[in-house]
């Protein structure tokens, strides 16, 4: 079994959502948060590298977001807290799945995660955030512009644009993430896109475009994040262009409001770590993991 197999699907607040698994029913359960636009089929490899690095000891656990992948379109605005209930409504919905548990999120999958830790404490033992953490806090002398973008898409509904083919899809991928090889880029192109007359088209919905009319606060984050009781490891890209959204100071404070937290930077790596470098990242989990048990 492996989590490039077809999903499972579970009804969650009426949307059909995908849920990929593998390794054993009865191991520990790892539950893998992918970011914006992907799926969570791309947690394949560091699956497989943490299973080698502890062979047999995880079961791993990958949805995809609504409006991401093989889950169902809302076909309108997406809200940040739906997440958090769709997480919640999943773990409450899978079969064997013993508290607590391990989160692992990748860009706003590890947002999800954080703030999900804060708010079920007693439900998470471990998160480990990917490059995540740093949404710059929103200016509100913007929130008229916000707004008026909002009723705009109402208007105008956001749509995709359909591209030739696969290769063009990959081409594009490159250039927003040029740390990965061509054949990770190559099996991106075919997760996030599906087939239409003319070519491909982006599978996530379009209304994910839309702006958020009500922003990231950072205030409300970090009184979030105070909550957490788990180990927290988290393992930012040195070369990841994220580093450029919030200062390196204030990220530091950012961590600083998680109790037992461990921070590693890989270096050489873009923001996609996770599938650039999977052993790497896998290595420097297992390794968290044998610290926080032994502590």
């Amino acid at each position: 079994m492996s989590l490039l197999d077809p999903p499972n699907h579970f009804t969650l607040d009426g949307l059909a959502h995908a849920v990929r698994e593998s390794g054993p029913r009865a191991g520990e359960p790892m539950v893998l948060l992918h970011g914006f636009a992907d799926t969570g089929a791309s947690f394949a490899s560091l699956a497989a590298a943490i299973d080698a690095e502890a062979p047999g000891r995880y079961r791993f656990i990958a949805p995809d977001w609504r409006g991401h992948g093989d889950t169902g379109h809302a076909g309108r605005c997406y809200w940040f807290p739906e997440y958090l209930a769709d997480l919640e409504a999943l773990l409450d919905a899978l079969p064997g799945l013993a508290a607590p548990i391990t989160l692992v999120g990748h860009s706003m999958g590890g947002q999800v995660a954080s703030f999900y830790a804060g708010l079920r404490p007693e439900r998470v033992a471990h998160l480990v955030t990917l490059d995540s953490l740093n949404v710059p806090d929103a200016d509100s002398s913007r929130a008229p512009r916000r707004y008026r973008r909002w009723l705009d898409a109402h208007r105008a509904p956001p749509s995709h644009a359909v591209h030739p083919d696969l290769a063009t899809v990959s081409e594009r991928i490159g250039r927003r993430y040029p740390e990965l090889d061509g054949d990770t880029r190559h099996m991106l192109a075919a997760q996030w896109t599906r087939p239409v007359d003319g070519g491909r088209q982006w599978r996530f919905d379009p209304w994910h475009r839309a702006p958020f009319p009500q922003p990231f606060r950072i205030d409300d984050a970090m009184a979030i994040w105070r909550e957490v009781r788990a180990a927290v490891l988290c393992i930012d890209a040195e070369d990841s262009p994220a580093r450029a959204l919030v200062a390196e100071a204030d990220m530091a404070r950012r961590r600083a409001c998680f109790t037992d937290l461990t921070h590693r930077v890989m270096p050489g790596c873009g923001h996609m770590l996770h599938l650039e470098a999977p052993e790497r990242v896998a290595a420097l989990i297992q390794d968290f993991f044998g610290e926080t048990r032994r502590a």
